[in-house]
């Protein structure tokens, strides 16, 4: 039984090529066996092609397109949701160059402990990735659309304690509250070496939430074209650390006109820890 898959393929490179690239795919797409359709979302830098088809991906029109317009390279990107799969690959001189597949879960909203908010203009509020540390302490990272941090925030009783990084593997920053609706008073420290091993899963930890939901404007610029293309397209704005596109478009998909733009996975019981790295490490200049 064939399966639907949602695949967004990328033209980019020589710009003055474009548009004859794009008449010749869509006439090798006429001679292709597939079964779905497909949406344009062309800029003035890139070609972009959304399709939505039965059982496979139409490779062999654009790798005949790019063997014919060889400075030209094309990415793509594919979910198979029923089979719990996604990949990338780049097509480049009539060859696959590149190719990357993995499994995924079924549902974006299955990994738990993930929050992130963004204003209707994609400018990314705050995200956290969390995961318990011990009793009564969590630790994870943090990040919004300027800087991020490691974070520890441990609680006794109502007693609140929260340590951030500043930069480097060390407890930098503190704050204290008296309970979770108490004003933030942040405490002078001096930096304190995380452990070895706890950073380290840490930094893991971190590198997986942020390859699923971040990218860097200061990237290198191959690396962000198609999230760039995206934003231009969709409207969103450009900062030094933003959401996905297509994480982002779906979220806005389930928003109402002119509200922030919201993924939650944590538990009820935590929102007092959003709220606090919010009040605390959010709003910190």
């Amino acid at each position: 039984m064939s399966t639907l898959i949602h695949a967004t393929l990328t033209v980019t490179g020589a710009s003055d090529q474009l548009a004859a690239c794009d008449e010749r795919i869509k006439t090798l797409l006429i001679d292709e066996a597939y079964t779905g359709g497909f949406e344009e979302h062309h800029g003035d830098a890139a070609l972009s092609y959304d399709f939505k088809v039965m059982g496979g991906i139409p490779f062999p029109a654009f790798a005949e397109a790019s063997l014919e317009f060889p400075e030209l390279t094309i990415t793509a990107e594919w979910v198979n949701v029923a089979a719990g799969r996604r990949g990338r690959a780049q097509i480049a001189k009539g060859e696959i160059t590149t190719h990357e597949e993995e499994a995924v879960a079924l549902a974006a909203t299955d990994v738990p402990n993930r929050h992130v908010q963004t204003a209707p203009d994609g400018t990314l509020q705050i995200a956290v990735a969390m995961m318990v540390a011990g009793p009564g302490r969590w630790a994870g990272y943090v990040i919004n659309h300027e800087r991020d941090a490691l974070f520890e925030i441990s609680r006794e009783g109502e007693a609140i304690e929260l340590l951030a990084t500043d930069g480097a593997p060390d407890w930098a920053q503190r704050w204290q509250l008296k309970n979770a609706e108490d004003v933030p008073l942040k405490q002078p420290m001096e930096p304190r070496r995380i452990d070895k091993a706890r950073y380290a899963d840490l930094e893991q930890f971190t590198q997986a939430f942020v390859a699923d939901w971040i990218w860097f404007r200061d990237a290198p610029a191959e690396k962000n074209a198609i999230d760039i293309d995206r934003f231009a397209r969709y409207g969103f704005v450009v900062r030094d650390a933003n959401v996905r596109a297509a994480r982002l478009y779906a979220l806005q998909n389930e928003a109402d006109d002119g509200q922030p733009l919201r993924h939650s996975t944590m538990e009820k019981s935590y929102d007092w820890i959003i709220g606090v790295l919010t009040r605390c490490w959010a709003r910190e200049r």
